[in-house]
């Protein structure tokens, strides 16, 4: 199921990656995808947690109602990681999210914004699953700023971005880890990325 996942989005990619057209325009119909590396925490009733190194891959789908406003659908796969230092341990995650943007252009930069269901699909620490003592979706809120700072001859954009995922609801069960590690009142997710990417009309 991983596998057939990672071909999807690599396909996704690819298609996206290859696609020619004009810039979008209002009116049209767009494809992006980009690939990125960040840094994941969690937040909320939690002490001494430590940022641990992740990266994503993301396609999306969007409409441009207007030359400055479109809405967008994504698919978004992230490897993130939480260490806490009580323990010494850390935790590693593996999350399947589908981001609703709202999508504000104004000349070459993007502001993005809007909710997104998180899936988690695996959760482990020292080689022990800790999957079902999390919620299996949670909700957070991405915020990014998109910059496009090529357009190649098909006008095509190449773009960076910088994007941060607040956790919204508590991605912890009401239960005690094993190993020792005690479940706080409510633990959220913390995400910032940094991304490059590829925008073509569909």
């Amino acid at each position: 199921m991983k596998m057939l996942r990672l071909w999807m989005m690599a396909a996704i990619f690819t298609f996206s990656w290859m696609s020619v057209g004009a810039q979008t325009k209002q009116g049209e119909f767009f494809s992006s995808s980009w690939i990125g590396a960040g840094m994941s925490t969690f937040a909320g009733d939690i002490e001494d947690a430590k940022s641990r190194f992740g990266f994503a891959i993301n396609s999306e789908i969007g409409y441009n109602v207007t030359d400055w406003f479109a809405p967008s659908i994504g698919l978004t796969n992230t490897y993130q990681g939480v260490g806490y230092s009580v323990i010494d341990k850390s935790l590693y995650m593996d999350i399947l999210s589908v981001p609703l943007l709202m999508n504000f252009s104004a000349g070459p930069v993007t502001l993005k914004a809007g909710i997104q269901p998180d899936f988690i699909l695996s959760a482990r620490m020292n080689g022990i699953s800790y999957t079902d003592q999390l919620k299996t979706v949670s909700l957070s809120a991405p915020l990014a700023l998109n910059w496009n700072f090529m357009t190649d001859s098909d006008g095509d954009l190449w773009f960076l971005e910088l994007r941060y995922h607040l956790g919204l609801t508590k991605m912890n069960k009401d239960v005690m880890f094993t190993n020792g590690w005690r479940t706080p009142g409510s633990i959220r997710n913390s995400v910032v990325m940094l991304t490059v990417g590829y925008k073509c009309n569909l």
